[in-house]
């Protein structure tokens, strides 16, 4: 499976995703990290078993500044800029990235990218 990227962008898109899920899971050691095949793309998934977030947060985890609310979020610092550049990169490399959430019971952040012809 190839894809043509820019090795170090997408590194730093794989190390803000694994490191967000071990700062919002700090109760658990147990994060999955996938890589599969769909159809013309490649799809990258990581999954925690942190403290998840509401639905009405998972539309604007991408935007600039956006800092999900909750009781303990003040806990976990940052400028909130990681998932609005790992999403310009993966936009730049003409790929998507969604999350899907259970507040309470994790995260996973999945981002695809087109195979090379």
């Amino acid at each position: 499976m190839l894809i043509q990227a820019d090795q170090y962008r997408i590194l730093q898109v794989i190390n803000n995703l694994v490191a967000n899920a071990v700062k919002y899971s700090p109760a658990t050691s147990r994060i999955l990290i996938r890589l599969k095949k769909e159809n013309k793309v490649a799809v990258y998934s990581v999954e925690d078993f942190g403290i998840g977030m509401a639905r009405s947060e998972v539309d604007k985890v991408f935007d600039k500044f956006y800092r999900a609310e909750g009781k303990n979020m003040h806990t976990y610092p940052g400028l909130s800029l990681g998932l609005f550049i790992t999403k310009h990169i993966i936009t730049k490399h003409r790929g998507l990235i969604w999350v899907e959430s259970e507040e309470g019971e994790g995260t996973t952040f999945f981002f695809s990218l087109p195979l090379k012809a």
